[in-house]
């Protein structure tokens, strides 16, 4: 348990410390006429946990509240028309994933809605993957082969006598 985690109550945020460093602030919610809990939902908290499972996120009681913007609002509603139930769950809480992991929240989300508005097809969560993520290359390093004329020398015990040459 930490002992000096402690939070201050603003009438806007809350701000989050540990120890005098501020560690995270979230907006403060209030409630509505007619609610009876109110939330504030980052879906940066849980949207890894929501990748491992995409198909939860259409019976989620606070779906609304999950997504961040009403451009994503819109995108869920167009999406989940036209693409089976599966593939729909699988494609918002993959471009949520996308927008967070790469900071593009705004950017990616008006830019899905343009193609939306502009009836063309919203692009696939590969095609999308490719673009963000894309292809990641294993850097070639070369690699020189150690002479074996070295290891007799460290086998007959006089390795402390031998000179250690850079190859580099």
């Amino acid at each position: 348990m930490l002992k000096d985690f402690w939070a201050t109550t603003y009438h806007d945020r809350l701000a989050f410390f540990i120890g005098q460093t501020l560690t995270s602030t979230l907006p403060r919610a209030y409630l509505k006429a007619g609610q009876e809990r109110g939330r504030c939902i980052d879906y940066r908290h849980i949207i890894h946990s929501l990748s491992a499972k995409p198909q939860a996120f259409r019976f989620l009681q606070f779906q609304d509240e999950l997504l961040p913007t009403e451009t994503y609002r819109k995108l869920w509603l167009y999406c989940d028309q036209p693409f089976q139930s599966r593939d729909a769950c699988k494609w918002i809480v993959g471009v949520l994933r996308i927008a967070m992991d790469h900071d593009c929240e705004e950017a990616l989300g008006n830019e899905l809605v343009a193609r939306v508005d502009n009836n063309k097809p919203l692009p696939t969560l590969k095609a999308l993957q490719e673009r963000y993520l894309g292809k990641k290359s294993v850097p070639m390093i070369p690699a020189r082969q150690q002479d074996l004329a070295s290891y007799d020398h460290l086998l007959s015990g006089n390795w402390h006598r031998t000179e250690v040459v850079s190859h580099v």
